[in-house]
């Protein structure tokens, strides 16, 4: 341990704050999931967490910075539920496209207030605003490496597979949005398979760009 770091219960101080930030964040979670966007407030989430809002304010400079660092979790957690399945998936193209939607439709149902969170439309907080549109062309490129893997035949710097990959990320973003706010009635299988139709309908429309 350096020389001057306290200790409490045991764990050191910068151990401690780093799990009581974790606790706060994964609080802000439950609070959207059961109150919605308006329940979101310092208190809230604190009593929710089961501490002082003086860890709140420890941890984070006031409620955008929470729902901010909040926001980049979730996007973390996102991206790396669904990089692991495009990396596992087969180079077929219907699998690889199958195990990419049904990684992203999981993760919406399994934690709907960090999908709402990440959705196009389903939560408005300004401090995700920026977040959202730079993360959503962390997306767009994403998904264009893995269209280059599923069109081999086109050149790596073609800027027809750029299009369709906000194409069809933009296009499902808002359809999931809709989707988990129920406003498309559809069964989850019957939703992947649909969205695969497409998205496997648009990549083959990209041979004719």
């Amino acid at each position: 341990m350096t020389k001057g770091a306290r200790q409490y219960g045991g764990l050191p101080a910068d151990q401690r704050r780093s799990e009581r930030r974790d606790q706060l964040l994964n609080a802000a979670f439950e609070v959207m999931a059961v109150d919605g966007a308006g329940g979101l407030t310092i208190r809230n989430v604190a009593k929710e967490a089961g501490l002082s809002t003086r860890f709140v304010y420890e941890s984070f400079t006031d409620l955008d910075d929470l729902v901010g660092a909040a926001f980049e979790l979730a996007f973390r957690q996102l991206s790396n539920t669904v990089g692991d399945a495009a990396a596992t998936a087969p180079q077929d193209r219907r699998a690889k496209v199958t195990a990419v939607l049904e990684a992203m439709v999981d993760f919406f149902l399994d934690a709907p207030a960090k999908g709402k969170l990440l959705s196009t439309k389903g939560y408005g907080h300004p401090a995700v605003a920026e977040r959202r549109l730079a993360r959503s062309e962390d997306v767009s490129r994403a998904f264009g490496g893995i269209l280059r893997q599923l069109v081999p035949d086109r050149e790596a710097d073609d800027p027809a597979i750029d299009l369709t990959a906000r194409f069809l990320v933009g296009a499902f973003g808002d359809t999931i949005t809709a989707w988990i706010e129920q406003s498309l009635p559809y069964p989850r299988d019957k939703f992947i398979h649909d969205n695969v139709e497409l998205f496997l309908g648009t990549i083959t429309a990209l041979a004719r760009l």
